[in-house]
């Protein structure tokens, strides 16, 4: 008998499969979200997990989470529609075993049982007998440890002084005067202005408009590309994926999944907000509801703005006129920050930020209004 965690989003499933699995002799806790199999795993530390790919759930992405979170987990996929090329993957990406439909009692005892048998050996360190060391050896020990932190504190000091050594900006009026947020598709930076329900695309060479797309029913805050979409996000909350064709077609719509958002990133993965007014991060999995994964606290003043930078997370603070960087695994935990004394006057405050593969770029709104919107290019790079 052995504790067995159970993820599939539809009754029906968990509860055919819980049977099997109680019929077996196995003691099983049925969950639909990835929150409570986290917290299932954490205190009851199963022997196996059995996740349904189908129905709002792909099993890939929560097998991914599942194993970097407890890496020797032994995880059968129970498939709902039979696809040898998925089994395939699903074996590559970690999967223990993989069931095909319809479900029977017998092929799921014989994936679970072989799981249990295979799920990983326990490695201990054999014991050896301490070497001794001559005094020459610790005088080098010592000598080596000093030269490895006098050159970790001058690496640190020569990065303190490269981001307080601002270079020269480039700058550029903009033809609007409400910037909400700013991105970069591969080839053009897009504006997103919230007064006019609009987006300007761009060049990067010398920020001539390129294209505009205008929403008639939404207005829009923030904006990311993904591969063959383009997502945005509304005053309201509500996130739309759409084709990038000249309409921008809506392909999904996920209401009230970011409120008060101050921005929107893709890290190749998942999905990122940010909720200025809760002041929090949080991480999306790419589902049929963009269901949130975790959240982590953002410690700033004023978010403005949210962006990834092929490594990690990076967020603008308008008060404290900073980007900061944050640790993509814990991004509660800030890593660094690059500062902005171009909104030092405080006659424009940052409302967006982008990264086009080499360097950062923010857009700014005239403290009145009155004054067409800027657009920054910063020197400094990302590290």
């Amino acid at each position: 008998m052995a504790d067995i965690g159970l993820l599939a989003s539809e009754f029906e499933d968990r509860e055919l499969l819980c049977g099997l699995l109680a019929e077996m002799g196995h003691l099983t806790r049925g969950s639909s979200g990835f929150e409570e199999v986290l917290e299932f795993a954490r205190e009851r530390k199963p022997r196996a997990f059995v996740i349904v790919d189908g129905g709002g759930v792909d099993a890939e992405i929560m097998l991914r989470e599942l194993l970097r979170a407890f890496p020797l987990l032994a995880v059968v996929v129970a498939l709902k529609v039979r696809d040898a090329g998925r089994a395939v993957a699903l074996m590559r990406v970690g999967a223990a075993e993989v069931v095909a439909p319809p479900w029977t009692r017998e092929e799921l005892q014989a994936s679970v049982s072989k799981s249990l048998r295979f799920q990983g050996t326990v490695i201990s360190p054999a014991r050896v007998a301490p070497l001794r060391r001559s005094p020459l050896w610790y005088t080098l020990a010592a000598g080596l440890f000093f030269a490895l932190g006098l050159g970790a504190a001058s690496i640190k000091r020569a990065q303190r002084e490269r981001i307080a050594a601002q270079a020269r900006t480039d700058r550029w009026d903009l033809p609007i005067r409400h910037p909400a947020g700013l991105t970069f598709d591969g080839q053009s930076l897009w504006v997103v202005e919230w007064f006019t329900q609009s987006f300007y695309a761009l060049s990067t060479e010398d920020t001539t408009v390129k294209v505009v797309r205008h929403l008639t029913a939404e207005t829009p805050v923030a904006a990311v590309f993904t591969g063959e979409s383009m997502w945005t996000v509304s005053a309201d909350g509500t996130v739309m994926r759409r084709m990038r064709d000249d309409a921008l077609t809506p392909l999904a719509r996920y209401p009230s999944v970011a409120p008060n958002s101050a921005g929107v990133a893709f890290d190749g993965l998942y999905l990122w907000t940010l909720d200025a007014r809760a002041k929090v991060l949080r991480k999306h999995l790419l589902d049929s509801q963009l269901s949130v994964l975790a959240t982590y606290e953002w410690r700033g003043v004023k978010a403005a703005g949210l962006v990834f930078d092929g490594s990690t997370l990076w967020t603008l603070d308008a008060a404290e006129r900073r980007l900061i960087r944050h640790n993509l695994e814990r991004p509660d935990e800030t890593v660094d920050s690059m500062s902005l004394p171009e909104y030092a006057s405080g006659q424009y405050a940052p409302t967006g930020a982008a990264w086009d593969g080499m360097r950062f770029w923010t857009v700014g709104e005239d403290k009145d209004a009155k004054a067409p919107a800027r657009l920054l290019r910063h020197t400094q790079k990302s590290k």
